[in-house]
């Protein structure tokens, strides 16, 4: 059990580890969908409220409904301030999301699985860049914590939906 612990807490810290050493990427548009190992990465032009927007219309689109959005920009910004250290981000979100049918069949398959749920997106753009980039931690990535073969196998049900919802926000943008 401990070595399941150990993988749990590494997997909880990678996103934001990756996402440091990641930097703003290349300057020229990207509209498709970056595959890493273990990430999904779109990068969008428009204001993060038309980003918001085409994700919440997409994941609704894919049967999830949203969960919540957590504007971390607003309390960063501020605890920044009140430090005095600069904060390199216009915007910094995570949005939260779920299919109840999915998420019932994964809990059954290994309880676990609720440490990684519900699905986050993380959306962010840097001071001036008029990107925003969207990843999240690919579900097939971090089925690889679990031995329940059903949980591989949703997971990758649940990537497909994710990579859709990514497709339909750069369809949906300029």
């Amino acid at each position: 059990m401990r070595r399941r612990g150990s993988a749990l807490a590494a997997a909880a810290l990678l996103p934001a580890l990756l996402l440091l050493a990641r930097g703003s990427g290349e300057a020229g548009e990207r509209r498709s969908v970056e595959r890493t190992e273990e990430l999904l990465v779109l990068t969008v032009k428009g204001p993060i409220q038309e980003v918001l927007t085409a994700l919440q219309t997409a994941i609704a689109r894919r049967n999830y409904f949203v969960a919540g959005i957590n504007h971390l920009d607003d309390t960063l910004r501020r605890r920044a301030a009140d430090l005095g250290k600069p904060f390199d981000f216009d915007h910094y979100k995570i949005l939260s999301f779920c299919n109840l049918t999915l998420a019932d069949e994964a809990l059954a398959a290994d309880p676990a699985v609720g440490a990684f749920m519900p699905c986050r997106l993380v959306l962010f753009s840097r001071k001036g860049s008029p990107e925003v980039v969207i990843l999240t931690m690919r579900p097939t990535f971090l089925a690889r914590v679990f031995r329940p073969t059903e949980v591989q196998r949703l997971a990758t049900r649940v990537e497909a939906d994710v990579v859709a919802i990514l497709e339909m926000v750069a369809a949906d943008l300029p």
